[in-house]
C-alpha cells in the first residue's frame, strides 16, 4: 500500500522560446530507478520526464523539458517486500499490480505539479488522463 509520494527535485526550462508556438503534447516517462527498503517500508526512487519538441519526426527540434523526481513510499509485510526486493534485485521489475498503482499515482501527482511549471514556462501541461495497465512479460 502506498504510504507516500515525495518530490525531491524539480527541474524545467524552455530550449527556444520561438518554437512554444508549435509545441506538440509532451512525450511522458515515468522511471521507477531504484527500490530500497527500511524496515516494512519500500522507497522507490523515480524520475517523471516530459520532453517537448516542436514535431514528430526525427528532425523536430527540442522546445523543452520538465522533470520531477522523489520517492514513492510503500508499507508491506516484512515478507512481502522480501519478496518484491527478490523480484527487483533479479530482474529490477516490481510487482505489476504495485507497479501500475505507483506509475498511475505518479502520473497524477506529478502531472499536477509538472502543470505549474509548465504554466511558468508556457509548455503544455503534462498531463496523463487515461489509467495506465501493465502487462507482465512472457
Amino acid at each position: 500500500m502506498i504510504t507516500g509520494f515525495n518530490i525531491l527535485g524539480v527541474e524545467g526550462h524552455i530550449d527556444s522560446s520561438n518554437a512554444l508556438l508549435k509545441q506538440r503534447f509532451p512525450r511522458l516517462n515515468v522511471n521507477l530507478e531504484k527500490v530500497e527498503t527500511s524496515g516494512d517500508k519500500l522507497n522507490v526512487g523515480y524520475s517523471f520526464d516530459a520532453d517537448y519538441l516542436d514535431g514528430e519526426g526525427k528532425d523536430a527540434k527540442k522546445v523543452g523539458h520538465i522533470k520531477l523526481s522523489g520517492t514513492v513510499e510503500v508499507t508491506e509485510s516484512k515478507d512481502t517486500i522480501a519478496g518484491i526486493m527478490k523480484k527487483w534485485n533479479e530482474t529490477h521489475m516490481l510487482p505489476v499490480q504495485m507497479a501500475e498503482e505507483i506509475v498511475n499515482g505518479l502520473n497524477f501527482r506529478c502531472g499536477a505539479t509538472g502543470t505549474l511549471v509548465a504554466y511558468s514556462l508556457g509548455l503544455i501541461p503534462p498531463l496523463v488522463i487515461s489509467t495506465t495497465k501493465i502487462q507482465e512479460q512472457k
